[in-house]
């Protein structure tokens, strides 16, 4: 029986199919482009290439396999890569493992907070990606994990950048939103899981960490890690609309944009017991596990800073 893995070698992804491949699962990775197979640390049983934009591709990654784990996303650009993708791109891999006839679990990773409203633009896309899976009647896990963290993680590397770089750091609105960061090899385990055991039937589980932090927490947290003392400074939501998108129009990959503007503003918590609950294990906690932190320099922070890593 083998398990086909679209986004296979995203940040979630790479984790996702060693988690498969240590519980004995054939994996076939769907991947963009010959080559980037590359970053896997143990090789898939399987790779095939192509994009969920593309029908025929996907059509072909279904053919032979009786399980679909769906973590294509994206969470920077606009309207139009939101609706292509997250919306548009799930549609094709429901289609096409409708059209296989043999799958017997469709795992789809969504986000915490995904909700039908349109000026949501991130969240309402993952929500529409949500339905197409809901509707299609395929056995159906869908997992809506808080912010994920881990090394090489976009969050909690963009505050370190932050915190290396200043002896300031601005916290966006009042800081006091709590989120509640899970660590990938957690997540990617909460995905293995729900191919079976506890969570045979359609679900829709909401997870995160063991702590709801507010946002200047987990600033203080990561300064604390660095061995650093940072002054925070609050600077209004408002005031971080105009400079947020012209950074998103002016360097390749902005620090930050619309979309994780929203994230991080917004309550963005799960029970805290979902995890054990559904699952079956304890999380590890944010503030025990970002010893990579460290290791950033104060050049790396910089490039990131400008949008140029």
């Amino acid at each position: 029986m083998t398990v086909l893995v679209t986004g296979a070698t995203g940040f979630l992804g790479r984790h996702v199919v060693q988690q498969l491949l240590e519980t004995n699962h054939e994996v076939r990775a769907m991947v963009r482009r010959p080559g980037s197979e590359s970053v896997f640390p143990t090789p898939p049983t399987d790779v095939c290439y192509g994009n969920v934009t593309d029908p025929d591709a996907v059509v072909e990654a279904c053919r032979g396999v009786s399980e679909i784990i769906h973590l294509v996303a994206v969470i920077r650009g606009g309207q139009r890569q939101f609706d292509a993708i997250n919306r548009q791109g799930t549609a094709n891999v429901v289609a096409a493992a409708k059209e296989a006839g043999s799958i017997r679990r469709f795992v789809h990773v969504s986000a915490l907070g995904a909700d039908n409203a349109p000026n949501l633009q991130y969240l309402h896309s993952k929500w529409l990606g949500e339905q197409e899976v809901i509707n299609s009647g395929l056995p159906y896990a869908i997992i809506r994990p808080s912010l994920i963290f881990g090394p090489g993680d976009e969050f909690s590397n963009a505050v370190a950048a932050l915190v290396r770089s200043s002896p300031i750091t601005p916290v966006i609105g009042s800081g006091n939103n709590r989120l509640q960061p899970i660590h990938v090899e957690d997540v990617a385990r909460c995905v293995g899981l729900s191919l079976s055991g506890n969570t045979r039937g359609n679900i829709t589980v909401a997870i995160g960490g063991p702590d709801q932090l507010s946002y200047s927490e987990i600033l203080r947290i990561v300064a604390r890690t660095m061995g650093h003392r940072r002054l925070r400074i609050n600077v209004p939501i408002w005031k971080m609309r105009l400079p947020i998108a012209m950074m998103e129009m002016l360097t390749p990959r902005p620090p930050i944009n619309r979309a994780m503007l929203q994230l991080i503003t917004l309550r963005n918590v799960a029970e805290l017991d979902s995890v054990e609950r559904v699952f079956g294990f304890p999380p590890r906690s944010f503030a025990s596990n970002i010893d990579y932190v460290k290791t950033m320099t104060f050049g790396q922070a910089l490039r990131a800073n400008l949008g140029l890593s």
